[in-house]
């Protein structure tokens, strides 16, 4: 909009402000009037008078709505003005800076520069608060727009709406009344109509005005938001590097730190600040105080509560948690009075920059003591790493030893480094005390842990000796040297002149450690209640048996005291175990890496120069036109980050859909199976696509190659393809589900694993078969069990000719119902199937309820058979075959022969060959 249009508006705007100043004050006079006017005549017309001072009381409102409308209209523009010139100053600002920045010899002063850029930044809750303020305005104003168009709507027609106010009258007007009414009311509700006009028209401005105000509060917001990124970028890697005039600077800043009279004023802002609000300061000092001379009762409550055979029967999950509590508490004093000094000193007002510092500093260190304080409890003798996790007490006593050594001289140098280091320090003591004792401070934290990760430290010897193939082993050198490394980097970034990255990188790095060790902490809290539960439920298991045992024995009239207690009978608990185990992995590392997201998420901006790192660039095609795009670093790790979880999950979805999901359904086994290898299938496919995109990898640039490997399938691999094909198919139709006792050609066996391109099918022997998995869908199988379990024998007797068939058939069916596994229903049958060779053929068919009681008890009825026919005299007849010789001219020679030979063979008449027929 152009001078000349703003001009044009404002005076506009002026005079309808004028013309609404002078309506507001005959409004105000008339209503007064009627006031007066209406006290000599109430009992002559007392209705009309009320009517009519109740429309001039609605305009007199209106009167005070527009006047507080048009000081909102004035704030909302000089809100809106304020807001633009700050955009203005800080775009100013910022580009001094950026023109310095693109000399190349930048020095302390443009580091400290950018400090003070930084302090000077509003906070992003400043924004929200405004922002919710205006939010508040805006619907305010929106709703008297509302209310201001309805009313106009109603005086649209002057007489409906005088007409309408006299028949909404309480109590009814006589009609008599209304040429009077009329000529009163008719004027006021035409002031009404104007006054709600202007109103309208106000309230539109308004809401405009506050819009306005909410956009360039938003583009202030984003424009502070990339100047803080880019601020803090330029410290991060814009060195400040060390001078002669830095070392020059060292004594100054020794004698700032160790000055009485800075001192003494940090203790006189101290004491007012107590003296002006005692209460919580002092109970604070009364619960350190408690807390010292309770430690004695408090340690020995962690013994108390730690799970053990006299109290596992009613040990709780709470009794640790309680632990973990406690041991919060043995190291609160400490840090809980440093935080008290440390809040007084920054509530004061009349507080010099030193007291200010040292307050930052303690709060800052406080934290830092009571992490160190608290796992130095937690591994104590009696704490809950060795009471209740059941670590090695020689480990924690080494562990304990070491860290304590450690916080006596690292906790004192933080205290340094953040008294000079911070915001309200000065910015000499930043550069010299506190990057000498910073750096100084990293060299202790690397030299602690090489003294407890090295070789020979009981920790890494356990290790050795518990797990000598895993990993951790085999990788030692590797991440022992990077452990150590990174102190030792930091200290280099510090020494450099980078103080401030150096700090970003020490804080966040410690915040994920301990985060590290809070994630070990609740894996061995929820492994500690899964082992107690599973102890329990051996206990009961026991339990139950002995009373079995005992109630057996008491029916059998035996003394059931004498019962020994039996072993727990094994249910499934292994198997339990395994998924629990798994999804607690799952769980501690999905919120380990929530964590450490959330840690680290604020410095990405700063980051941003290591993440932007162009390592390749490849062509895209975005909306339809052709591009080069870059694959940075960040990028890349992404792409990492997506491929390990992605293995995570595949790894570890079928235990949390078994736990979570599929046990709250009533889902058979098979299903169950099906469902997670389907799901574990779908998770490969999402991740690797999606890690596949991240690196600028898509559909466009490999879709060639599928088409390639189409073809390539379709003539070279058809079979390994036609088996993942049948696999997934196995899978969705279920006619094998894992435990089936199937035959698939001459192989019988139980169904033991589906994968996708064989399955694995143990036989009787034991031996694992590896079927493709398109014998079951092009081939003939047996399925014994897919539908139903139970199994028909069928059994075939024979007896000797002459035996008493009703009394064979009744004694072979009595013998074949005795047997407790044979079913009732179907019941078992014996029929007489004929005459045989040399027998009388009987066929027993009896059903059992699984496949794998058929070989025992087709056994058991065949023993049972022949004693019950051995009892009865029932023979079971031998083969029997008849010879019988009939004439042969043939023999006579054969015969003469023989003689000849002069053998001394008697001679015979021989006059027959032998010819065998079945005898009856």
């Amino acid at each position: 909009m152009t001078e000349p249009c703003l001009a044009r508006r404002g005076a506009s705007e002026r005079r309808f402000g004028e013309s609404i100043k002078r309506l507001a004050f005959a409004v105000s006079f008339r209503f007064f009037l009627a006031l007066l006017l209406a006290l000599p005549v109430r009992a002559e017309v007392a209705p009309q008078p009320d009517l009519t001072r109740a429309i001039v009381a609605e305009n007199a409102r209106l009167v005070r709505e527009i006047a507080a409308g048009t000081a909102a209209l004035e704030q909302a523009r000089s809100d809106l003005r304020q807001l633009r010139s700050r955009r203005s100053e800080l775009d100013q600002r910022m580009q001094r800076i950026e023109r310095h920045a693109q000399v190349n010899a930048l020095g302390q002063l443009f580091a400290q520069a950018v400090i003070e850029q930084l302090s000077r930044l509003p906070s992003s809750e400043g924004f929200e608060n405004d922002r919710r303020q205006r939010l508040d305005r805006l619907e305010a104003a929106s709703d008297a727009t509302l209310r201001a168009e309805r009313a106009l709507d109603e005086l649209a027609d002057m007489e409906t709406a005088t007409v309408m106010r006299f028949a909404a009258s309480k109590p009814p007007l006589p009609d008599a009344l209304w040429p009077q009414f009329e000529a009163a009311a008719r004027p006021l509700l035409g002031e009404q109509r104007t006054l709600l006009t202007g109103l309208d028209e106000q309230q539109g401005q308004l809401l405009q005005a506050l819009q306005a105000s909410d956009a360039a509060a938003l583009e202030l917001a984003q424009r502070t938001q990339a100047v803080r990124a880019e601020l803090t970028r330029l410290l991060f890697w814009v060195p400040a590097r060390p001078s002669l005039q830095t070392v020059g600077e060292f004594s100054r800043s020794w004698a700032w730190m160790t000055s009485l009279a800075n001192w003494r004023a940090a203790a006189v802002s101290l004491a007012e600040e107590l003296a002006s609000r005692p209460f919580w300061p002092v109970l604070a000092l009364l619960l350190a105080v408690t807390l010292l001379f309770a430690r004695a009762r408090l340690q020995a409550q962690l013994v108390v509560l730690a799970p053990a055979d006299a109290n596992s029967d009613r040990y709780w999950i709470g009794y640790t948690v309680t632990a973990l509590a406690i041991t919060l508490a043995l190291a609160l004093p400490g840090p809980l009075l440093m935080w008290t000094a440390a809040t007084l000193l920054a509530a004061s007002l009349d507080a010099e920059p030193f007291a200010l510092a040292l307050g930052a500093a303690l709060a800052a260190t406080g934290k830092l003591l009571l992490a160190l304080s608290a796992l130095a409890w937690l591994l104590d003798r009696r704490g809950v790493a060795g009471g209740h996790f059941g670590w090695d007490e020689s480990l924690l006593g080494f562990t304990r030893h070491a860290l304590r050594r450690f916080s006596l001289l690292f906790v004192p140098l933080l205290l340094v480094v953040t008294l000079n280091g911070l915001d309200h320090a000065p910015f000499a003591n930043r550069e010299s005390i506190g990057r000498m004792s910073f750096s100084f401070a990293m060299l202790v934290f690397a030299a602690f842990l090489v003294r407890l990760l090295r070789r020979r430290s009981p920790l890494i010897q356990r290790l050795y000796a518990r797990a000598p193939r895993s990993w951790a082993v085999r990788l030692y050198a590797l991440w022992f040297s990077a452990a150590v490394a990174v102190p030792l980097a930091i200290a280099g970034l510090s020494a450099a002149g980078y103080f401030v990255a150096a700090g970003y990188f020490f804080g966040h790095t410690l915040m994920s450690l301990f985060l590290i060790l809070g994630a070990v902490a609740l894996y061995g809290l929820i492994a500690l209640w899964v082992q107690v539960e599973r102890r329990r439920l051996r206990r009961h298991q026991a339990r139950e048996a002995l009373r079995q045992a005992r109630e057996a024995a008491a029916e059998t009239g035996e003394d059931g005291s004498e019962v020994a207690e039996p072993a727990p009978a094994r249910l499934d608990i292994a198997a339990i175990s395994e998924q629990t185990r798994s999804l607690l992995d799952l769980f501690i590392t999905l919120l380990l890496l929530g964590g450490i997201w959330e840690v680290w998420k604020g410095g990405l901006p700063a980051l941003s120069v290591i993440g932007d790192y162009v390592l390749w660039t490849y062509h895209a095609t975005v909306d339809g036109t052709a591009t080069t795009l870059p694959l940075t670093v960040g990028n890349l790790f992404m792409a990492i980050v997506v491929g390990v979880v992605t293995v995570v999950a595949v790894r570890n979805v079928g235990a949390l859909l078994d736990i979570v999901l599929l046990q709250r359904f009533e889902v058979q086994a098979d299903a169950t199976y099906a469902i997670k290898i389907i799901t574990r299938y779908v998770l490969a496919a999402v991740g690797m696509v999606s890690a596949l995109s991240i690196v600028g990898i898509g559909w466009a640039d490999v879709h060639w190659l599928i088409a390639a490997m189409g073809v390539g399938l379709g003539f070279g691999l058809q079979e390994i393809v036609a088996n993942f094909v049948s696999g997934l198919i196995v899978l969705a139709e279920r006619p094998i589900r894992i435990g089936d006792i199937v035959t698939v050609g001459e192989v019988t066996g139980t169904v033991a694993r589906i994968r996708a391109r064989a399955t694995a099918v143990v036989d009787f022997d034991g031996k694992e078969v590896i079927i493709p998995n398109k014998a079951f869908i092009t081939g003939s199988v047996v399925n014994w069990t897919l539908s139903n379990q139970t199994t028909r024998l069928l059994l075939k007797v024979g007896v000797a000719y002459g035996s008493d068939i009703a009394l064979v058939q009744r004694v072979l069916l009595e013998a074949v119902r005795a047997n407790a596994d044979v079913l009732a229903d179907p019941s078992p049958s014996v029929f007489f199937m004929g005459f045989g060779d040399s027998s009388l053929d009987f066929e027993i068919r009896a059903f059992v309820g699984s496949f794998d009681k058929r070989l025992r008890v087709q056994h058991e009825l065949n023993v049972a058979m022949e004693a019950v026919l051995r009892e009865q005299g029932v023979e079971i007849p031998f083969p029997q075959r008849d010879l019988h010789v009939r004439s042969a001219p043939a023999l006579v020679g054969l015969q003469e022969s023989v003689q000849g030979q002069g053998d001394g063979l008697p001679t015979a008449p021989a006059q027959a060959m032998p010819s065998a027929s079945p005898s009856a």
